[in-house]
């Protein structure tokens, strides 16, 4: 395949997540217009809201995607084992990433705020911190690692794993962070995004990523949400409580990020698995109308939330 023929289909790609992550936003939106407009009071309810914001997603948003992003001859990733230590040592490396990512997306709020003259939204701090934690958990530990897994790591990397390893982890990677449409989660977000895909395209099985996925996501939602809502962290059994749980959730990470560059030749993907070249990898993959009108958009979209919400 020339290189015009693969920008060709990762152009097409790019338009199918378009379309995808506008049809979630206006699913969404129109039924958040049809509840609140009989219920305006219910936009004081946090549980409420939440179950606003996803149930149309979850119930019609991402299956629509679904079918949207699928395509018959996408190819079928052979399929290896992980073993426990493969599968721990995947933990340790994933939330050491997740731990860079966040860092440097409070950096980058943190900057934004200074220009801005305000702190900027994190509507993800306010789910965790005001909304009922096990209603939370229900979205964010178990229906959000299977349905973004589907779509960001089965469906995308079937269709461009024919590209290489590379091409996979940067394309779900990018599109996973951008997603997320917020500054404060797309660092973290592409990140986790990335190496899912590398796990992936290299198990071929996607319970791996679904269950680093929730051991993720209940860490940081469930017992950091645990925390910040029983433990005032101004009283002197909360700021140790609260310095141990830090001291523990950055020994991991570090602990994770040191792991990741350790074993980072051995991730590298076998000679003549990558079909782009390196100088024409993000060109072809990520510079074609529709990945890159993609790209556009949901930072259009980032920018407006962080500047003006």
């Amino acid at each position: 395949m020339d290189n015009k023929m693969q920008k060709r289909d990762l152009s097409g790609l790019g338009f199918r997540m378009l379309i995808g992550a506008v049809l979630i936003m206006g699913v969404q939106w129109l039924f958040q217009v049809i509840v609140l407009g009989s219920k305006p009071e219910w936009a004081n309810n946090m549980n409420i809201m939440m179950a606003v914001s996803m149930i149309p997603l979850y119930v019609f948003g991402y299956p629509i995607t679904f079918l949207i992003m699928r395509k018959k001859d996408a190819k079928t990733i052979e399929k290896h084992k992980m073993g426990p230590g493969q599968f721990i040592l995947a933990f340790m490396m994933a939330y050491g990433l997740m731990i860079s990512g966040n860092i440097i997306g409070l950096i980058v709020t943190a900057m934004i705020g200074f220009v801005k003259g305000e702190p900027v939204s994190n509507a993800l701090l306010s789910v965790v911190s005001e909304s009922n934690i096990w209603i939370s958990a229900i979205y964010t530990v178990f229906l959000a690692p299977v349905f973004e897994e589907i779509l960001f790591r089965k469906l995308i990397c079937d269709r461009v794993a024919q590209y290489g390893q590379r091409t996979a982890v940067l394309v779900s990677g990018l599109l996973f962070g951008l997603f997320h449409m917020n500054f404060n989660q797309f660092f973290y977000a592409a990140f986790l995004g990335g190496f899912f895909a590398f796990v992936y395209i290299r198990t071929g099985n996607l319970k791996y990523t679904i269950a680093l996925h929730m051991i993720v996501n209940f860490l940081g939602t469930v017992v950091g949400g645990l925390l910040l809502q029983n433990v005032d962290m101004m009283s002197l059994q909360g700021m140790m409580i609260g310095g141990v749980y830090s001291i523990c959730v950055y020994a991991v990470g570090i602990s994770g990020v040191v792991l990741f560059f350790i074993n980072r030749q051995k991730m590298k993907a076998p000679a003549g698995n990558d079909v782009i070249g390196k100088g024409n990898l993000f060109k072809t993959a990520i510079l074609n109308p529709g990945m890159a009108l993609y790209c556009i958009a949901m930072l259009a979209v980032m920018i407006v939330q962080a500047f003006v919400m």
